[in-house]
């Protein structure tokens, strides 16, 4: 069965409902639920979304979304990849190549991983995803 990557933005979109993607991504982790698709992200891109949302909205609402990602972890639908120190060197090698794109470290990791996982399709609303020849859905 496919595995799906799962991104920041579609994280935030997620947790958050009042964001503006809230309906879209909603709508994509329902149709993945109903699938049993294995999902599939990676520590930094859980390190940025639970600052994203401690930031710009509160304590309380990174720890429900802990409780979401436990939740998915403990029924098998999600799987945390840890960035090593070998794939975030790799991350930092494509980082420094495309220096005409605003990709942050946590962007080049995940695609380092979801491209050692044969992954193509990911969840999630960044476009430098489309730049590194992923498939994005649900996209903007």
């Amino acid at each position: 069965m496919r595995t799906v990557f799962v991104d920041t933005g579609a994280w935030i979109a997620l947790i958050v409902r009042q964001d503006q993607l809230h309906p879209s991504a909603a709508a994509r982790a329902r149709r993945l639920a109903r699938a049993l698709t294995p999902l599939l992200t990676t520590n930094y891109v859980m390190l940025e979304t639970c600052t994203y949302i401690r930031y710009h909205y509160n304590h309380q609402k990174v720890l429900a979304f802990d409780t979401v990602i436990q939740n998915l972890i403990q029924a098998g639908r999600l799987t945390i990849a840890w960035v090593t120190e070998e794939v975030h060197g790799r991350a930092l090698d494509i980082f420094r190549e495309y220096d005409d794109q605003l990709f942050s470290i946590a962007d080049c990791a995940s695609f380092v991983i979801a491209r050692d996982r044969k992954i193509r399709e990911v969840f999630g609303f960044d476009r430098h995803f489309l730049t590194m020849g992923f498939i994005l859905k649900p996209g903007r």
